[in-house]
């Protein structure tokens, strides 16, 4: 990325700023690819396009609601769901990503959802509750939400209207939701500024570029398909391509040919996709494929074994995989996504090894480094915030990313990883109790990755 690229990113209030800004500086440039089933036509959407299309369909929710108003996103795979989202920040709507209820399931969580965040608009394809799930609109309740219709194949009109607002930096982007697998739903308030500085740190630990081709199969409405994935890429500039979730599962090693296809410099997914994707290895079917192109593996969002790792490496080795391009990274929706991650670029340290401050966070009152040490280091994520509630024994309330990091470069147990989402989740949960005592949802934190580049337990083997 240029200097005056790299400037500009720094100087970004919230998401809308960076859609307008792509949508001027790289108004040709493709931003999503997807990837339909075999023998289907390839979608895409530039900068420009996907700020257009965005705006007419944000034009029509500023007609019909208000700020502040939520609308569920229920999409199939494709480029529908981003256009949808980009216009809900548009509109000043908070978006609320879901997954497409299955027809029989005794563990739907939409209806929790539904009546947590009581959405006014329904964001969805006209198709897919006209064709393939018509069930959908009654039992979501016909009357209930207002539903609009996203189809990015149709054509749109470029003329504008009267400018829409621009979001401040604490206004709420989305609401993200577990999964409800366990429990009830619980969602996080994910503002504007929680966004951009996770996309910063994301940025600064994965070293990302305008350059930096992502390509993801894994679920919009899961945090690491769309943060990690579609956000990042747009937050630097660069090509996301997109799969469908089925496509992978049916065939894996078709996301490694996209790698190749498209010369990717980040993919990734949690521990399985690895290991499905060394379980369905067959040579003929990725003969002539090179990995060399492929700098960032992250491996996340489900624990992480050494043997997939390991095993993944030795199978794709021949195909010019890197094993130091493996990344195992944590993260919450408590913190936005990215609490801990390696960094790009970096061999692995010796376990044990603790790196040192920046510049930047030496110039913190020595009693603050220490806190912040220790938040680091035991916890495996910080924030000023963090470090503040620490201290203060409060909760936390989101807001600055501290201006610095401290680097864990060395092993971190099992216990490690538990004690960071123990502690997160007690931060997280005054501010909870305390901000929204009756609702589901609670602020999101910014947490300051650390750099984790081995997740090794006391016995000295990765988990």
């Amino acid at each position: 990325m240029s200097e005056t690229k790299a400037k500009a990113r720094t100087e970004f209030s919230s998401l809308v700023d960076v859609l307008r800004y792509r949508a001027t500086e790289q108004p040709n440039d493709p931003a999503y690819i997807f990837l339909p089933d075999r023998g289907a036509e390839r979608l895409s959407l530039s900068f420009a396009e996907l700020y257009t299309r965005a705006r007419a369909v944000a034009v029509s929710l500023a007609d019909r609601g208000q700020k502040g108003d939520r609308a569920v996103l229920l999409f199939s795979p494709g480029l529908d769901f981003i256009v949808a989202f980009f216009a809900c920040l548009l509109a000043g709507v908070i978006a609320v990503p879901m997954m497409i209820p299955r027809r029989a399931s005794s563990r739907d969580a939409s209806a929790a959802i539904l009546a947590d965040c009581s959405p006014c608009f329904a964001m969805t394809r006209r198709d897919l509750v006209t064709d393939a799930r018509p069930e959908l609109m009654e039992r979501f309740g016909i009357g209930r939400l207002d539903w609009v219709f996203v189809d990015c194949r149709r054509p749109v009109s470029a003329e504008l209207r009267a400018p829409l607002p621009l979001p401040a930096r604490e206004d709420i982007a989305l609401l993200q939701y577990t999964s409800g697998s366990t429990s009830s739903p619980k969602g996080v308030m994910v503002s504007h500024r929680n966004l951009i500085e996770n996309s910063e740190m994301i940025c600064i630990a994965l070293g990302n570029t305008g350059n930096s081709t992502h390509v993801s199969w894994v679920p919009l409405y899961h945090d690491m398909g769309l943060i990690l994935n579609v956000l990042q890429s747009f937050y630097v500039g660069a090509l996301c391509v997109l799969l469908a979730p089925v496509s992978f599962m049916q065939r894996p090693l078709s996301w490694l040919r996209a790698i190749h296809d498209y010369r990717a410099e980040v993919a990734g997914g949690p521990n399985f996709a690895f290991d499905l994707c060394v379980r369905r290895h067959r040579p003929e079917e990725i003969h002539g494929i090179d990995l060399s192109c492929w700098k960032v593996a992250l491996n996340g969002a489900e624990p992480i074994r050494a043997s997939t790792i390991d095993r993944f490496a030795a199978t794709f080795a021949p195909y010019g995989f890197d094993a130091k391009s493996i990344h195992p990274a944590y993260g919450m929706a408590e913190a936005t996504l990215l609490i801990s991650a390696g960094r790009r670029g970096l061999a692995r340290s010796p376990a044990g090894s603790i790196g040192t401050p920046c510049s930047a966070t030496r110039s913190l009152p020595r009693r603050k480094r220490r806190m912040l040490r220790y938040w680091s280091g035991v916890a495996g994520g910080s924030s000023a915030n963090a470090w503040r509630s620490s201290i203060r024994k409060r909760g936390c309330r989101g807001g600055r990313v501290c201006s610095g990091r401290f680097g864990l470069q060395g092993s971190m147990s099992r216990t490690a990883i538990g004690a960071t989402r123990r502690r997160l989740l007690r931060h997280s949960g005054r501010a909870r109790r305390r901000a929204v005592r009756n609702r589901g949802c609670a602020p999101a934190i910014s947490a300051f990755s650390t750099r984790t580049a081995n997740f090794t337990s006391p016995a000295g083997s990765r988990t």
